[in-house]
Formats: C-alpha cells, structure tokens, sequence
C-alpha cells in the first residue's frame, strides 16, 4: 500500500499545483474569458467571446502552450 499512496499523493499534489497556477493570457482586442477551469495535471479548458456577443467558444492549452493563432499570448509561473 506504500507505493499506492505515494502515487496517489504525487497525482494530488500536481492537480494542486495546477489549479493554484494559472496562465496568464494576454488576449487580442474585441474578445473577453469567460471561464477557465483546470483540466488534468497540466491543462486548461479557456472559454472565450467576442465583446458583446452571447457565443462563447473554447480551447485548450497546456503548459508547454506560449501562443496561438490570432494574438493569443500565454504566461505561465
């Protein structure tokens, strides 16, 4: 049971340690987050729209994430 717990305790202390670091994200004009949740040991769900608009979209990203297509720029501590 000693291997087990000590797996166990490394998964939590990882989703811990996620949760409590968020990405930083510079995001382009004319859009807004609307939500970010924790995804796993080491990803993100971001949902995102257009100001003004009632759509909302989402990607993911994961840690090793720095940037993406339209002026999406990740920071991560």
């Amino acid at each position: 049971m000693g291997f087990l717990d000590w797996a166990a305790g490394a998964y939590l202390a990882g989703r811990a340690h996620n949760t409590m670091n968020r990405p930083h994200i510079t995001v382009p004009s004319g859009y807004e987050i609307r939500g970010m949740k924790s995804k796993g040991l080491s990803e993100w769900t971001i949902k995102y729209g257009k100001i003004g608009s009632n759509t909302t979209s989402q990607f993911n990203v994961s840690r090793s994430t720095r940037s993406r297509t339209g002026g999406w720029k990740f920071y991560w501590d």
